[in-house]
């Protein structure tokens, strides 16, 4: 095995933001985000140990506050388990069968690899005493797109809830989560809004720390050049794509989800309250529609 380890790419950005479009191209260009992923393209592996990780601190992914308060005892403890499981045998989940006997531990994966979640913008501070020199790619979109489009998941999972034998057990016995819904506070724009600022003042404070290692990628801007900006993307995180693979890759881009926000009144309106407000400005979404 070739001794120079590979250090990963790792996904982060709010939920609805187009994390899992990024995944998805990536991976069409010959990075490996995992062999069992759910269906957004979040790596299980990893997925179940970030939701630990914030689980530990009592908070979760629509509540991630009380991980900025870690101190240097957690930190510690956590590292230990996380440690262990990269170098268990529950690391077949994230490297496959072949990778498994290949590879004593994932730390040891010595070909372009990572993971999506948007759980890392918070936990890549602990990630960040395994992985000293990852690629940490952050995207971002606008926050009313972002806050309706939760909204409207919540609802429907909320919509299309059916009781079953498991539901039901956990009922009875008071134990689990029952799927009534995955988060009750985005039910609500403004809640979600509020979701959104945290995961990117969050992500957007990491610059001093990462410096060169970390990239920021406008969702509009991808819409609008899939090509170029895939092409930035593969310079900044080394992946050996040709030219001509990233202009095929760029063509599953689509491009009609950017400001879908417009179409509607009340939405307008929304967008209107908090135009001005410094983090709008600061991405350049204070220009998007006028008064």
């Amino acid at each position: 095995m070739n001794t120079k380890y590979l250090q990963p790419v790792i996904i982060m950005g709010m939920h609805r933001s187009g994390t899992t479009m990024l995944a998805s191209l990536l991976e069409q260009l010959g990075l490996f985000i995992g062999a069992r992923k759910q269906e957004n393209d979040e790596s299980l592996f990893f997925f179940k140990l970030n939701d630990w990780l914030l689980r530990q601190a009592n908070a979760s992914w629509d509540n991630p506050h009380n991980f900025n308060f870690i101190n240097p005892v957690f930190k510690e403890r956590v590292l230990c388990v996380l440690k262990q499981h990269l170098k268990g045998t529950r690391r077949l989940e994230y490297l496959g069968f072949g990778n498994f006997l290949r590879y004593k531990d994932i730390r040891h994966i010595d070909f372009p690899w990572g993971w999506k979640d948007p759980r890392n913008t918070f936990t890549i501070d602990v990630w960040k005493d395994i992985f000293p020199h990852p690629k940490l790619l952050h995207i971002y979109r606008n926050p009313i797109d972002v806050a309706n489009s939760a909204m409207k998941r919540e609802l429907e999972i909320q919509n299309n809830y059916k009781k079953n034998w498991k539901n039901i057990l956990k009922e009875r016995f008071v134990f689990g989560k029952v799927l009534y819904q995955d988060s009750v506070r985005l039910q609500n724009i403004h809640e979600g809004i509020q979701l959104w600022k945290d995961y990117v003042q969050k992500a957007f404070s990491l610059n001093e720390e990462w410096k060169e290692n970390i990239l920021h990628i406008r969702y509009e801007t991808f819409l609008d050049c899939p090509a170029d900006t895939l092409e930035k993307i593969a310079r900044f995180t080394d992946l050996p794509a040709e030219t001509s693979s990233l202009h095929a890759v760029s063509k599953n881009v689509l491009s009609g989800n950017k400001f879908t926000f417009i179409k509607d009144n009340s939405l307008r309106e929304l967008y209107l309250q908090i135009q001005k407000e410094e983090i709008m400005q600061k991405l350049g979404y204070d220009t998007i529609i006028d008064k």
